[in-house]
């Protein structure tokens, strides 16, 4: 879950797609966790591996499974990354932040009026280029209401119009500025 979070709040993610093959390595198929489409046109693959016990022979056989299962996404004409558990560790916060976000901005996208709303933070922060949650809705709060604000301010994040620190733990008092796309 915590790979499908990271690449749902890529702005740079065209689509992905769970499982989407297997690769055959000493004999047996070796299931690929993500295919990604990107934006600018590229595709890759993801597979997670986990760690190997901390042993010398547990991390070289693990070294090895790894160095061929790259040789055979060449052969396959496949563009691969290995992904470890530390690295998932590594970014509990930023999953934890993602996943705060992502039930607003699965209410945004069911939102008839969310381009009013968007517009509005929009405007908002071409004005404050760096503001808050809590500023960008006590500044619209007169006339909108503050869960449709914080639904439209989570899906431009989504969106990579907007940015936050995902690595910061997820606070009305978090900075959002604007972002790449911006």
């Amino acid at each position: 879950m915590a790979l499908a979070l990271d690449l749902e709040f890529d702005p740079g993610v065209a689509t992905y797609v769970e499982r989407p093959r297997t690769l055959l390595v000493r004999g047996r198929d070796v299931e690929l966790c993500f295919w990604i489409s990107r934006k600018c046109g590229t595709e890759s693959f993801i597979v997670f591996r986990r760690q190997a016990a901390a042993t010398v022979p547990a991390l070289r056989a693990e070294q090895q499974f790894c160095a061929e299962l790259m040789e055979a996404s060449q052969r396959a004409g496949l563009d691969l990354a290995i992904r470890k558990l530390q690295s998932i560790l590594a970014a509990r916060v930023a999953n934890a932040t993602r996943l705060e976000l992502l039930p607003y901005v699965q209410a945004a996208r069911r939102s008839r009026g969310i381009s009013v709303f968007i517009d509005a933070v929009m405007t908002h922060m071409r004005r404050h280029p760096v503001s808050s949650f809590h500023a960008i809705e006590t500044s619209l709060r007169p006339t909108f209401d503050w869960r449709d604000i914080r639904s439209a301010t989570c899906l431009l994040v989504h969106r990579g119009d907007l940015a936050i620190n995902f690595n910061e733990r997820l606070r009305t008092s978090s900075s959002v500025t604007l972002g790449a796309n911006q």
